[in-house]
């Protein structure tokens, strides 16, 4: 399958996405459910169009996602209604520097406890393992302007 092809695919869904918002917050499931069906649709699954062999297609893959994690950082950042300034992000800042380092720390802390492999191993588990979705991120955003005044108050 040629490289065209899956970027083809990957804007045509990202592109469908952008142009139906409205229709997509009134059905019963998220945009990640629609991502899964299209693949399963398209895949070997069901109309065998597209065939993915990670080893052999690894640069591709690596560049589409790549491609579709700065295109969902975009969108989470787009949505932001907020000024820029330091204390709106904060929180944010915090979120992406402090907590993912002590939650990939403790992972690799205790698959090293349990585990005893090598230590660089297990940083790269909790490197994945960290809490760094982006789709994820936009349920714990700042909906409005005050939104971040009125939360940090009791």
């Amino acid at each position: 399958m040629s490289n065209a092809l899956w970027f083809l695919l990957l804007g045509s869904l990202l592109l469908a996405r952008g142009l139906t918002p409205s229709m997509l917050k009134r059905l019963p499931f998220t945009p990640a459910i629609v991502y899964l069906a299209v693949g399963l649709l398209v895949g070997p699954t069901v109309l065998s169009l597209f065939h993915v062999n990670p080893l052999k297609e690894s640069a591709l893959l690596e560049v589409l996602t790549e491609v579709a994690v700065l295109i969902s950082l975009f969108s989470a950042g787009v949505k932001m209604p907020v000024p820029v300034s330091f204390a709106r992000w904060r929180t944010p800042i915090l979120l992406a520097s402090v907590s993912m380092a002590v939650s990939v720390g403790l992972v690799a802390g205790i698959r090293l406890l349990f585990a005893r492999s090598a230590p660089g191993r297990e940083r790269l588990l909790g490197a994945i393992l960290a809490p760094t979705d982006p789709v994820l991120a936009t349920d714990v955003q700042i909906r409005h302007a005050g939104d971040a005044t009125s939360s940090a108050s009791p």
